[in-house]
């Protein structure tokens, strides 16, 4: 924990397992950010930026650096205006993704129920372009405010600045999402909250949601090549490692079925998918689960691993 936190702020030191959806991770000081004014402090030292937790591994030892996330203060979500059949929605960065999926929907603004059952804060999911197979969150951006690295104050960027690709909005790492500006279609709310629970039941049927995870663990390689396609025709499913397993529901999610995962059980399995994603196919498989403190052979080419 810092010697001394600006006001506006609260810390407590805790495991991060805690505070991940996967239920892995070692200790580290946690500061709540509830007051802007805090931010410039905060961000001139070594520190980290934590969402929901839904994409992220971290090392079993924690981490050093102070692990920033955002109060309820960010958390705010309402139409600011409606005008031609379309509207402008102000949401703050802490606010949960499922809970503007709801609001949208029950509003008849058209959009964001397309990403019914991502878990996710909206600022992380900004910041990885959430989405799925129809969809994107920056689809219906208009412009973001954002901390940039190395910058004391934030900024807003319109959609245009935002160089966004699969599962990234192109803005450096470390950037803090603070808040955004949707611009969405009115449409029907029935069919809209229909369309949200069709999407939840349809990812419930085919992905391990009530096991703890990070959400798929690998991005996928090619468009007519899916992650957990590939993992599968490898023969991986059910694999363990530890406490952690490849889930026989879908083959590119890893789970902690009995909560005793630890992360280098993760980090082995990642290593085996890898290494015969390789070997045997000839396709280098690169993680969409981000990780903290954890080996450095989650991002090295399989060919360095098989020489070492």
């Amino acid at each position: 924990m810092p010697a001394a936190l600006p006001p506006g702020c609260t810390g407590e030191q805790v495991l991060l397992a805690e505070h991940t959806t996967f239920r892995i991770g070692g200790p580290a000081s946690l500061v709540t950010v509830e007051e802007r004014g805090a931010l410039a402090e905060l961000v001139a030292g070594p520190h980290r930026w934590l969402g929901r937790g839904a994409n992220l591994l971290v090392g079993d030892q924690g981490v050093a650096e102070p692990v920033l996330r955002l109060g309820a203060a960010f958390a705010g979500c309402s139409v600011l205006r409606r005008l031609g059949g379309r509207a402008t929605l102000a949401v703050g960065g802490a606010h949960d993704l499922a809970k503007l999926v709801a609001f949208c929907a029950a509003e008849g603004l058209a959009g964001p129920e397309g990403l019914a059952g991502v878990p996710a804060t909206v600022g992380g999911a900004l910041r990885m372009n959430a989405g799925t197979a129809t969809c994107w969150l920056l689809d219906w951006v208009a412009r973001v405010e954002v901390l940039l690295p190395g910058e004391p104050e934030p900024r807003w960027l319109e959609r245009a600045a935002l160089p966004a690709a699969y599962r990234s909005s192109g803005l450096p790492r470390g950037t803090a999402f603070l808040g955004c500006e949707l611009e969405l279609a009115e449409d029907d709310p029935v069919r809209l909250k229909a369309t949200a629970t069709r999407l939840k039941q349809a990812k419930a049927a085919s992905q391990p949601l009530a096991l703890p995870s990070a959400g798929c663990v690998f991005r996928n390689p090619a468009r007519d090549l899916p992650a957990g396609r590939l993992i599968d025709q490898l023969g991986l499913k059910g694999a363990r490692v530890g406490g952690a397993e490849i889930s026989p529901v879908h083959a590119n999610f890893i789970v902690n079925p009995e909560r005793r995962a630890s992360a280098a059980d993760v980090a082995a399995l990642v290593a085996l998918i890898r290494r015969r994603a390789w070997d045997e196919r000839g396709v280098v498989l690169e993680m969409e689960v981000e990780a903290w403190a954890c080996p450095d052979h989650l991002q090295r080419h399989p060919r360095e691993l098989a020489a070492a």
